[in-house]
């Protein structure tokens, strides 16, 4: 059955693109955190920016980045192995970069998050961001789909955004988690698109 949100379109105008966790603890192949077809995603995300780019979207980079003893993430360090290593996403660390495949541009944002949610209170500055930039609407990508892809997410839409998951642009550490994961986000939280037809639907712009 079709309800409103099924008929949302991009506004470009109003859209920001934001990529989540592209980082070097969840794509390196030496990371015993990499994300099974994380980095088969790279190309194609490399692409969506562009294109949205061209047609004036912000591209936005929210990357997770604890300090190293924690202390500021609350209960999150207490699901966390006591381990402090190189691949862990802390501050200066190898794990916390930016994967190298992605093409960052000049004029794009980055924004550290430090709860699996973007949008949770303290966790990082992407409303106020939003906000200044006048945008009410998200096309969003990455990783992990069933974790901070779909906190951020609903706490977009809590947040009164309009959002689009692009669901062949995010993946997850099994094929289930990312079955259920793109099922609960287009159910409650966004509307989930194709990479194909958010390409389609952008040409149109």
């Amino acid at each position: 059955m079709d309800v409103p949100k099924d008929n949302w379109e991009i506004d470009p105008q109003r859209t920001a693109v934001v990529v989540i966790d592209m980082q070097r603890f969840l794509l390196d192949p030496d990371s015993p955190r990499n994300t099974p077809g994380a980095r088969d995603l790279v190309p194609k995300i490399n692409e969506l920016n562009d294109m949205c780019r061209r047609l004036g979207m912000p591209v936005i980079w929210v990357l997770t980045i604890w300090r190293p003893d924690m202390s500021d993430i609350g209960l999150l360090k207490d699901f966390r192995p006591e381990v402090y290593s190189e691949w862990w996403s802390y501050e200066g660390k190898k794990g916390s970069e930016l994967y190298k495949d992605l093409d960052r541009k000049e004029g794009d944002y980055d924004v550290k998050k430090i709860m699996h949610s973007a949008f949770a209170p303290g966790s990082s500055s992407l409303e106020p961001l939003l906000r200044g930039l006048g945008r009410d609407s998200l096309i969003i990508c990455g990783i992990a789909t069933d974790v901070c892809v779909l906190t951020t997410t609903s706490g977009a839409h809590m947040q009164g955004f309009k959002t689009f998951v692009v669901g062949d642009l995010t993946t997850t550490f099994t094929q289930e988690r990312q079955k259920v994961g793109l099922e609960v986000l287009n159910m409650h939280f966004a509307k989930v698109m194709t990479f194909e037809k958010v390409q389609r639907e952008l040409k149109q712009r």
